[in-house]
């Protein structure tokens, strides 16, 4: 199972030029010609509904956002709605990149000989053109005095295939990106510390596999790419975004899903320590992975089940569709408080209600979660529901009585947010428990 990251770990080390405001769409979503692809505003998206959208990416995601004093993704306090796109899209020359995710770690790799990395090859663009891919690129990385860089971000690229993919060093310094066609690549070396490495002309032939090692020097002077406005620093575009992995091998272990070394890290090791580089602790990512066997282990090692991280969620409110509700009643026996609230006022059944994740919903229901709680915007879980048309949960949410008629701060109850967004399953079923929409006054323009 793929390591799932927090929004706070995620970087552009290299921004996209192209034009926000000259994209087709609205202030949430627009569509970029340059590179075929819809950019999202994560600043106009909540802290849960941004990381949702990172997590299911698959390996493709174009963003915008602005930073807040802290250097970190500004997101809305209440989320706003996105409508659709009318747009004509046209295709542009090839060698044109898909902007690409990279989620470092998922392809971390511990020793040369190790499995292949879990690469989605189908997450690049690639040429319609049938081909065999079995070579491959390795390679280890070291600083000047020859200790090892774990972490490194390996950013691979061939303009002729147009594709675009990420791989990162393991604890041991090593990579190895497979599943590679022939062909001329370049390659980009990145480490938090370190000056880039910029490897061209790197020709791989068919059924073989190329080294690359190479040493990286002690960054200078960090040269800013940021574009002030208004105080606020964004980047926009198709630039590739880059998640943060933990620097500490504790916690980098939970995030990487690895049972056996957590365990063997574990003797003398504060279970609650939070890693300095992605903010994150070792219980939130056995949670985001839903590994329900390292989650007990740090549980009874004394792991803290309330404990916030800087958007002010508990793991009770990181869970998503892959957790079961065993998962969410080790989580309540261990203390885990079902009504808390995050920095933007969500609760962990909004969050279950948001990622339609039923098992725990239904938990968290048996608990005494409150189902008509609001967040800063005045919506309810119910209202997020039936807005992303999650009908087994609207009809989960209403069977334990959830209002029909709760309005947001807006006037709008959970029917007009399903209308709104064209949700039809959802809107019948409403109707036919007597919901009526309630609609927001809009001010006449003249």
């Amino acid at each position: 199972m793929a390591p799932k990251n927090f929004l706070n770990n995620m970087t552009i080390p290299s921004p996209c030029t192209a034009d926000w405001n000259s994209m087709i769409g609205n202030e949430q979503v627009r569509f970029c010609e340059h590179c075929s692809l819809e950019v999202h505003n994560l600043s106009l998206m909540t802290r849960s509904q941004a990381e949702r959208l990172v997590a299911k990416s698959n390996g493709r995601l174009c963003v915008r956002y602005h930073y807040d004093p802290a250097s970190k993704p500004r997101n809305l306090t209440a989320p706003q709605k996105l409508h659709h796109i009318s747009r004509r899209v046209s295709r542009i020359a090839a060698g044109a990149f898909s902007a690409t995710l990279s989620i470092t770690s998922a392809m971390a790799q511990n020793s040369t000989t190790s499995q292949t990395p879990n690469v989605d090859t189908a997450g690049a663009t690639q040429p319609n053109t049938r081909w065999t891919a079995r070579s491959s690129i390795a390679g280890k990385i070291t600083d000047q005095n020859g200790a090892l860089i774990p972490g490194a971000t390996i950013f691979l690229s061939n303009t002729d295939l147009r594709l675009a993919l990420y791989a990162s060093t393991g604890l041991d310094g090593q990579f190895k990106i497979d599943s590679l066609q022939n062909g001329l690549y370049k390659l980009r070396i990145d480490a938090p510390g370190f000056a880039a490495a910029d490897v061209d002309g790197v020709y791989l032939q068919p059924n073989s596999e190329v080294r690359v090692d190479r040493t990286l020097s002690v960054a200078g002077i960090e040269e800013s790419v940021d574009v002030e406005s208004e105080g606020e620093r964004f980047m926009s575009g198709g630039g590739a975004v880059a998640i943060v992995s933990p620097e500490h091998p504790f916690v980098r272990a939970a995030q990487e899903d690895n049972l056996e070394a957590l365990t063997a890290l574990l003797a003398g090791m504060d279970v609650n320590f939070r890693d300095k580089s992605s903010g994150t602790t070792a219980l939130e990512h056995a949670v985001k992975n839903a590994n329900r066997e390292m989650v007990q282990v740090l549980l009874s090692a004394g792991a803290t089940v309330n404990a916030k991280n800087a958007g002010g969620e508990t793991v009770l409110m990181m869970l998503d569709e892959d957790a079961t509700s065993d998962l969410v009643w080790d989580l309540i026996n261990a203390g885990a408080k079902v009504n808390l609230k995050d920095a933007s006022g969500y609760t962990a059944l909004m969050s279950a209600a948001s990622a339609n994740s039923l098992e725990t919903v239904r938990a968290l229901l048996d608990a005494g979660a409150e189902v008509d709680t609001k967040n800063e915007g005045g919506e309810t879980a119910l209202m997020l529901a039936a807005s992303d048309g999650h009908v087994n949960i609207v009809r989960a949410l209403i069977l334990a009585g959830a209002s029909l008629t709760a309005t947001d701060n807006q006037h709008k109850d959970a029917l007009a947010y399903a209308i709104e967004n064209e949700r039809k399953v959802v809107v019948r079923f409403l109707k036919s428990k007597g919901a009526v929409e309630t609609v927001a006054q809009v001010k006449e323009e003249k």
